[in-house]
């Protein structure tokens, strides 16, 4: 569930970037530079697909909670873009996601999610204390469309666990499936729940498995992104065709 940060502009058109301004520590110059703002959302996409909504929000059992990111449209100093930036900037998160970005970037990237209807940004908290990140997203807006037949209600699925003392503790194997049944009860239309770890990610693919995950195969979604991709279906007939 460990997103790929690393892009190819030439595939698609990803619409929106970010200008953030840097100053060079050598040379005390101001350099500005150009990120793609949601490099995964698809712009091209049919209009059935463009209608469904934003995914919905997993209700999960006490002691654990789900609640949206917030965000201040004016300011990239809100508190959950704070903590959010500081948490992807740990050296375990900066190496898995590569999402190490500047508090600017990450604002642009939570507003962005909050503003459209490809995907929404998740605080995970345990016992009232907030200890990951989540994006849930429809897969058939996302580049992993790419690799399989979606169905425009399809749910996929990236998590982040900021706090080591957490990590390896079981919370993904509880808490997966809690996840997954919600997002099925929340939206009655979603066939599968997607999940495309890293091929070399022996934990994530077990992981998927134990959710229920359906093996697809190993695929390239890029040049330099293999997946290992899983789906959840809701029935055994919502396994996807992949011939």
């Amino acid at each position: 569930m460990v997103p790929e940060a690393r892009t190819v502009l030439s595939m698609f058109d990803f619409g929106t970037y970010l200008r953030i301004p840097r100053t060079r520590a050598r040379t005390s110059t101001t350099v500005t530079e150009t990120f793609p703002v949601l490099a995964r959302e698809l712009r091209d996409i049919g209009d059935d697909v463009r209608a469904v909504p934003a995914p919905p929000i997993p209700v999960v059992p006490e002691p654990y909670s789900i609640r949206v990111a917030q965000t201040d449209i004016s300011s990239p100093s809100a508190p959950d873009t704070e903590m959010v930036t500081e948490w992807m900037n740990r050296p375990h998160l900066a190496e898995a996601w590569e999402y190490d970005w500047p508090r600017e970037r990450w604002h642009a990237h939570l507003q962005a999610q909050l503003d459209g209807s490809y995907s929404r940004p998740l605080i995970g908290s345990f016992k009232g204390k907030d200890i990951g990140y989540l994006e849930i997203y429809r897969a058939a807006k996302d580049q992993i469309a790419g690799v399989y037949p979606s169905d425009p209600h399809d749910i996929g699925m990236h998590a982040a666990i900021a706090e080591l003392s957490v990590v390896n503790k079981g919370f993904g194997a509880l808490l997966l499936p809690k996840i997954i049944a919600s997002v099925f009860e929340l939206d009655p239309k979603c066939r599968r729940i997607v999940f495309e770890p890293d091929y070399r990610n022996t934990v994530m693919r077990r992981l998927s498995e134990y959710a229920g995950g359906v093996f697809l195969g190993e695929l390239d979604m890029r040049a330099d992104r293999r997946i290992a991709l899983f789906v959840v279906p809701r029935t055994p007939d919502d396994v996807p065709d992949m011939s």
